[in-house]
C-alpha cells in the first residue's frame, strides 16, 4: 500500500483528530484514513451545511445498525414523566 507522510499539520487539527480517533477507537492513521474516504464520496461543490448534514446523516446510518443494548422504553431512559417532561 502507498504511504503518505503530512508535515506542518496545525496544531489544532491534529489535536481535533486525535480526540476523533480516540472517540472512535481508531488509531491517528485509521482516523485519518476514514476522513479522508468519507470526503472522497461527498461532491466537491457542496456547501459547508450540505457536508455537515452528509456526515450526520453516514452517522445516522451507522448508528441505526448498531444492537439495541438497552431493552427499555426511551421516556424510562431519559426520566421523563408521562407528561413528556422530566420527573
Amino acid at each position: 500500500m502507498p504511504t503518505l507522510t503530512l508535515r506542518d499539520v496545525p496544531a489544532d487539527l491534529h489535536q481535533w483528530l486525535k480526540e476523533q480517533a480516540g472517540g472512535h477507537r481508531r488509531s491517528l492513521n485509521q482516523e485519518v484514513i476514514s476522513q479522508l474516504d468519507a470526503l472522497r464520496s461527498l461532491p466537491a461543490s457542496r456547501s459547508d451545511a450540505d457536508l455537515r448534514l452528509a456526515r450526520i446523516r453516514a452517522i445516522a446510518t451507522r448508528s441505526a445498525r448498531l444492537p439495541v443494548l438497552d431493552e427499555r422504553p426511551e421516556a424510562q431512559i431519559l426520566g421523563l414523566g408521562a407528561d413528556g417532561l422530566p420527573r
